[in-house]
């Protein structure tokens, strides 16, 4: 008798516990599915320049060679489209980019530009420490220019 008392709770509490699992919320199912299964990494987007407070150095790059100089050595966030401006006035043709780090704190490893680009990513970073280019330079500002 105490072996069929048994076994009659065993199969009660295998039927209870299917009919947990069917009766579970839809909701409930997708959570554990989910939690079972391998995520893909979404796919690389373009990183969005993502400033807080603080301040930066700002750098002009040239895109042909990657050569870099600056143009504020300590600046607010507020100030990044004039430093943006001087950059391209430096170098005509749209030939260069403004690229800003944090200033203290970080190195020309961590300058993004304003859209979130590494600058070690371009394709001619740092090709001017290797090689002259052609053609690749800047021009100066109309308004560094003296007249005598």
């Amino acid at each position: 008798m105490h072996k069929q008392l048994l076994l009659a709770a065993s199969a009660m509490t295998l039927l209870a516990g299917t009919v947990l699992l069917t009766a579970v919320p839809a909701q409930t199912q997708g959570l554990v599915q989910w939690s079972t299964q391998i995520v893909p990494k979404p796919k690389k987007q373009e990183r969005q320049f993502r400033a807080g407070g603080g301040t930066y150095r700002t750098l002009c790059v040239r895109t042909c060679d990657g050569y870099y100089f600056p143009i504020s050595f300590k600046v607010t966030r507020a100030k990044f489209n004039t430093d943006s401006i001087a950059c391209l006035q430096h170098c005509s043709g749209g030939e260069a980019r403004l690229f800003v780090h944090r200033n203290p704190g970080q190195k020309l490893s961590n300058a993004v530009d304003l859209r979130g680009n590494r600058y070690v990513d371009l394709d001619n970073a740092f090709r001017y420490r290797k090689e002259l280019v052609e053609g690749c330079g800047c021009e100066p500002a109309l308004w560094a220019e003296t007249s005598e």
